[in-house]
């Protein structure tokens, strides 16, 4: 069938595109940055691929832009997007990307570099109307990673002895899977809810070790390191939330849609559990320390707006999104760590020459494609040591047709972003990621889903 031949070429076209990616799976880490150390790790910023090449701005968008038929896509930013679902149709999305991560830290001693690779599938999204202007989606797509390898050397308790080397190593995520309806109880106007599901494992390990400045001597090892002799601290997350959303057409002309749109995440408890186990590291196997406990995280109440202005050619939104970290946590005064409230914008716009060239001509193809570009600028929901962690991306993108009478598409976005400066012996991290996503639409008059008139 062609929907398989189109379904095999687009993962192996995702595949094959960040090469370096696909080695570095061999580690299980999905990401590398040491500002994952604590909390969540880092948040996923786009569930949807459509949305990767315009910064995320999505708040604002309908499931369809001017043209539904046209300029079709998932829209899981705001449940009440799910409305605008044409009837008798199947919407199916799914995204994986590739990251290559380049860290450096400037000292008054040295500057050191290293760098990093990962490849994950981003989401799994179906889409579908329950009835007329009422829609249903359900997503699974990650919701924060976390993955580290750092080491420090502490001179001031053994100075007569050698060094104190710190090792600190950690990795796990946090899914989330979505169940989202959005209905349109009047005209240009559409609520939406949906009801999250968060869980994962996260494993974070210790190791401190005496290095003998004389080359001699042998010195006792504290280590919490996974499986055999050692131990872990392990989050376990099990959580559910829900969310609200609404959109409101202000202008809805022949050739112009003024879309608003705003959305609210509830806050509350994580009730994570964090395991602690450290063994003594002897003969005897003793145990210094086993104990559970529920995690005092908050997740914070998270406020979005947004709106988006679409024209038969072009369309440009813009989000904003206030997270109160800050209110729900409080300080962690042992490892110097705040959580701090995050606001973020995000801008973007695409532009498709003419979708409906289909005169067969070379330039025709190209006409038919969109091409988007947009950028994000926010702060991380952590402060270390008294320093905030800005973060600030570029992204461009393009949707390639599978064929001219066809919405199905494929999605490639590109992001450049970077967290972090060199200011204060800090560690900037620039990432360069590619986001390849096939959307595949389902109608009763799509040539895929007709039946057969001749045998």
């Amino acid at each position: 069938m062609r929907i398989c031949k189109y379904i095999i070429a687009a993962i192996v076209t995702a595949a094959l595109a960040p090469a370096p990616a696909l080695r570095a799976q061999e580690s299980s880490v999905n990401t590398f940055s040491p500002y994952t150390m604590y909390g969540l790790g880092n948040l996923n910023a786009s569930p949807s691929s459509a949305f990767v090449g315009m910064g995320g701005a999505s708040i604002g968008f309908r499931n369809g832009g001017f043209d539904t038929n046209g300029d079709l896509r998932v829209n899981l930013s705001n449940p009440a997007s799910l409305s605008a679902i044409p009837a008798r149709s199947m919407i199916f999305e799914v995204g994986m990307g590739g990251s290559n991560v380049y860290l450096r830290q400037r000292t008054a001693a040295e500057t050191l570099n290293t760098s990093f690779n990962t490849f994950n599938f981003n989401n799994v999204s179906i889409a579908l109307p329950l009835a007329n202007k009422l829609g249903l989606a359900f997503n699974v797509s990650p919701f924060s990673e976390v993955g580290y390898r750092v080491h420090t050397d502490d001179v001031s308790y053994l100075a007569d002895l050698g060094v104190v080397r710190y090792y600190y190593n950690g990795e796990g995520d946090v899914s989330e899977a979505k169940l989202a309806v959005g209905w349109e109880p009047f005209k240009n106007l559409s609520v939406g809810a949906e009801v999250n599901y968060l869980w994962g494992n996260i494993n974070r390990t210790y190791q401190a070790v005496i290095q003998s400045y004389t080359g001699s001597g042998q010195y006792g090892e504290v280590s919490t390191s996974q499986g055999g002799s050692g131990a872990s601290t392990n989050e376990k997350v099990a959580r559910m939330f829900g969310a609200f959303g609404v959109q409101y057409t202000a202008i809805s002309k022949e050739k112009t849609r003024l879309t608003l749109g705003a959305t609210y995440r509830m806050g509350g408890k994580l009730n994570s559990t964090v395991t602690d186990f450290i063994p003594s590291n002897n003969i005897y196997g003793d145990t210094i320390r086993f104990s559970q406990m529920t995690s005092a995280m908050k997740m914070p109440q998270r406020i979005g707006v947004g709106v988006s202005l679409v024209k038969p050619k072009w369309a440009i939104g813009a989000d904003y999104l206030y997270e109160n970290w800050g209110d729900s946590n409080g300080y962690d005064a042992v490892n110097d760590v705040r959580y701090v409230n995050t606001n973020t914008f995000k801008l973007g716009g695409q532009y498709t020459p003419d979708r409906y060239d289909i005169r067969g001509r070379f330039g025709s193809f190209f006409n038919r494609m969109t091409y988007k570009a947009g950028a994000r600028v926010g702060g991380n929901y952590l402060e270390l040591q008294g320093r905030s962690i800005d973060e600030r991306a570029v992204t461009m993108g393009v949707d390639i047709p599978f064929r001219a009478t066809n919405v199905s598409k494929l999605s490639l976005g590109v992001e450049l972003m970077e967290r972090g400066s060199l200011r204060d012996a800090m560690v900037r991290e620039r990432y360069f990621k590619i986001n390849v996503g096939v959307m595949l639409f389902g109608r009763d008059y799509d040539y895929w889903f007709e039946k057969y008139k001749y045998n």
